[in-house]
């Protein structure tokens, strides 16, 4: 699991701030990225719907192999643990990668 910031961003800032924040650090997690998986081929699933939305399209642009390209998949937190579940299950399914999950 990688952050897509090193900033935190889930108290005190507004929507579009951390919006910003997410966009400003995008070449660290692009390098960061980079650096675990030389080859861009590791599956990375996105979650948080403002990360899918901001961070697809460059991870994908940028090569990687970002699993959840139609898909968002909520932060599981307040309520969102069940769709989170479904969601990332199913992602993982769509690629054939073996879960646990049940």
């Amino acid at each position: 699991m990688v952050d897509a910031t090193y900033e935190p961003v889930n108290k005190g800032l507004s929507n579009s701030s951390r919006d910003k924040v997410i966009e400003r650090d995008y070449p660290l997690l692009r390098d960061d990225l980079a650096r675990l998986t030389p080859d861009r081929l590791a599956p990375l699933v996105l979650i948080k719907a403002n990360v899918c939305r901001i961070l697809k399209p460059k991870l994908v642009q940028d090569g990687f192999n970002v699993l959840n390209r139609d898909d968002s998949v909520p932060f599981p937190s307040t309520g969102q643990q069940n769709k989170f579940h479904d969601r990332f299950g199913s992602i993982l399914r769509s690629a054939e990668i073996p879960t646990v999950l049940s």
